[in-house]
């Protein structure tokens, strides 16, 4: 196959709010007037965990890590696919079609083997997945041919060589899903333009000092190849400049607002880099020592390799991306939002798409957060009205938990009653180097390798987080978020190309929905304050996801940002400057986990609406894992399917 690319990141983002949040909510022709103190820093939980799976197909990026890439989802008017198009999961046959698994676990092995560290990230031993034949490299652009669509078509022509009807439940909805993303990325294939690697706060240039520090050694062979990939860094920035002097020629690079933020987090890297307690060294002498029949002979002679690497590769790439960046600054023919470049509303659309894979355009997604905004608001005056006392506790709530094991332990002891039981899980806190914590977000997960599920990390910024408010991030990060879903999700036996492919609208987006529900199990003492800091939290995120969709899709300025946000309460222009420039520098990201979380809420009003006092959350949230990532299209086509099935049960009928 030619290179295609799957991208993933570990973004979970902070966003500074120095304000007060006052809402007007007009009910019953009453003017109310809600008061809530935000806290100095207003946590959005984005999470881009690393294999938060987001993804991109785009065969023009050669697999640019396709554990990294920018995963871009998309909304749109004019889908290449619609929920007509997607059949209900039946099961036609009861076992795997040999031939279709054959075929996907090839594709599977095909994207892996683009680059070494999503291979490496994905499988410890890769012949196991009969995969043997791979380069050593991070990938590259296929600056050449950046719109060829060739793979495109060949997948969508042998996906829809299988009869439907040999394929197990399982299969279909594998076939629904490759299908779909293949589909919308064919028909958006010529935006290639807009693609990047260097978001300020979630670009590559952040994220793979983290990705190596993740790089495990399970054997020398492991080192080997590590060392060989430290040395392609150079080579690899080399190449994602050239890409971005391709878009600087035709007018797409960025603003210099976000070019000077991605060359300063570039500096900050490489200030530490070459020190013997900076990331990139202490972390490689770390994990040699983990590695068994290693001699001291061994230990010295691979230190200095990864001394050698870092200071002769590494640093010089870093340092060539500066210089080139810097080069290409004031090239941008376009600013603002993606609706004022050619075919940037088209981008955004992609981009929801992409991501959500929800029948829905963007007018109908950005009435869905109007609606959401207004339930939230009127749950948070219903409990201000019927304790007044509520708004001055407010600005000093606090989760009584700080320990990250304690927490975790706690919440999953909690979320019984409410989620399905899984095995045990091992994990590691981590906490992210010095050097990162300016640049990095507030915490993220690792999810572990396929074929070695014990490994899970969890990293918190120490910066970006503060004790009292780790409960809900490591609810995201751990119990019931992402940690919790990846092994729930590992324990059905999917097909191996799902955990690639798995849409960042349903991985981010249950974990900002249970993210939510957290707060009702964080024992403080005080129910109806938990519910209202819960209500006030998934107000911000939809706040943020509306400022997303006005900048990037209806044209808003920097004015109008802080006109929107006045009328919460935002007065102040540094918070509508900051929150713009995360609209442009990252288009769609905070609608995948906020529209990704409404989607949620969306299928659960829909059962219980449909069961009635039938409904129970923890049934609803297992059939929720049982389908595992996909778009929500297939979501909401095999709900009713469900709803008849535990219908038929109460009822006493065979289902």
């Amino acid at each position: 196959m030619n290179h295609l690319s799957v991208n993933f990141i570990i973004e979970k983002f902070t966003i500074s709010v120095k304000s007060v949040l006052s809402m007007i909510q007009y009910v019953n022709n009453k003017s109310v007037f809600l008061i809530i103190l935000i806290k100095t820093e207003m946590r959005i939980s984005m999470n881009n965990k690393q294999f938060c799976l987001l993804h991109q197909f785009l065969n023009k990026a050669v697999s640019l890590l396709i554990v990294f890439i920018i995963v871009i989802t998309l909304s749109g008017c004019s889908l290449p696919w619609n929920q007509k198009q997607i059949s209900e999961t039946t099961i036609s046959a009861t076992e795997d079609n040999a031939d279709f698994t054959e075929y996907v676990n090839n594709l599977f092995a095909d994207l892996l083997s683009a680059d070494m560290v999503s291979l490496h990230a994905y499988v410890e031993h890769p012949r196991d997945f009969g995969i043997n034949d791979y380069e050593i490299t991070l990938g590259r652009y296929d600056l050449d041919n950046p719109d060829d669509t060739s793979d495109y078509t060949d997948i969508i022509s042998t996906l829809k060589s299988f009869d439907r009807s040999t394929l197990s439940a399982k299969q279909q909805i594998t076939l629904d899903e490759l299908l779909m993303y293949i589909e919308n990325e064919l028909e958006y294939s010529d935006l290639y333009m807009f693609n990047t690697q260097l978001q300020t706060t979630t670009g590559i240039h952040v994220q793979l000092p983290l990705l190596f520090a993740e790089y495990t050694f399970a054997e020398k062979k492991d080192i080997d190849e590590y060392i060989e990939l430290l040395c392609d860094v150079d080579g690899y920035f080399e190449n994602m400049a050239a890409f971005e002097k391709l878009r600087a020629d035709n007018g797409y690079f960025m603003e210099d607002t976000l070019a000077d933020e991605v060359i300063e987090s570039c500096k900050s890297f490489l200030e530490t880099a070459g020190l013997e307690d900076g990331a990139m060294i202490s972390t490689f002498n770390e994990k040699l020592a983990s590695v068994d029949g290693l001699s001291s002979q061994d230990i010295a002679d691979y230190k200095a390799k990864n001394v050698s690497a870092v200071n002769e590769h590494v640093i010089p790439g870093y340092q060539s991306l500066v210089n080139a960046l810097t080069s290409l600054k004031g090239s941008n023919r376009y600013s603002g939002g993606l609706c004022n470049y050619p075919d940037g509303s088209r981008y955004f659309e992609y981009i929801l798409s992409s991501t959500l894979g929800w029948s829905k355009s963007v007018d109908e997604y950005d009435k869905l957060v109007d609606s959401y905004l207004k339930k939230y608001m009127l749950k948070m005056q219903s409990l201000a009205l019927k304790d007044s006392s509520i708004l001055d506790k407010f600005d000093t709530f606090s989760f009584n938990m700080t320990d990250p094991v304690g927490i975790l332990t706690d919440l999953k002891k909690r979320i019984t009653d409410d989620f399905p039981e899984i095995p045990d899980v091992n994990y590691n806190i981590k906490y992210v180097s010095k050097a990162l914590e300016d640049y990095t977000s507030p915490a993220m997960y690792f999810i572990p390798q396929l074929d070695n599920l014990d490994i899970n990390s969890i990293y918190i910024n120490s910066s970006g987080t503060s004790a009292s408010e780790l409960y809900p991030t490591l609810a995201h990060e751990g119990y019931p978020g992402h940690m919790y879903q990846t092994q729930y999700f590992a324990a059905t036996n999917p097909d191996w190309i799902r955990y690639i492919l798995a849409p960042g609208g349903y991985v981010e987006g249950w974990a900002s929905y249970v993210e939510v529900l957290s707060y009702n199990y964080a024992q403080t003492g005080n129910d109806a304050l938990n519910k209202m800091y819960a209500a006030n939290y998934a107000t911000v995120l939809c706040l943020y996801a509306k400022g997303d969709i006005g900048v990037n899709y209806y044209g808003w300025s920097e004015d109008d940002v802080y006109r929107f946000i006045s009328q919460y309460g935002f007065d102040d222009k540094s918070v509508a400057h900051e929150m713009y420039y995360a609209f442009v520098s990252d288009p769609g990201n905070y609608c995948k986990y906020v529209l990704g979380m409404l989607g949620f809420e969306q299928l659960k009003t829909k059962a219980q609406s449909e069961l009635s006092d039938k409904f129970n959350l923890k049934n609803f949230h297992q059939y929720v894992l049982d389908m595992g990532p996909v778009q929500f299209d297939i979501l909401f086509n095999n709900l009713d399917a469900w709803i008849k099935k535990k219908n038929n049960i109460k009822n006493g009928m065979l289902p």
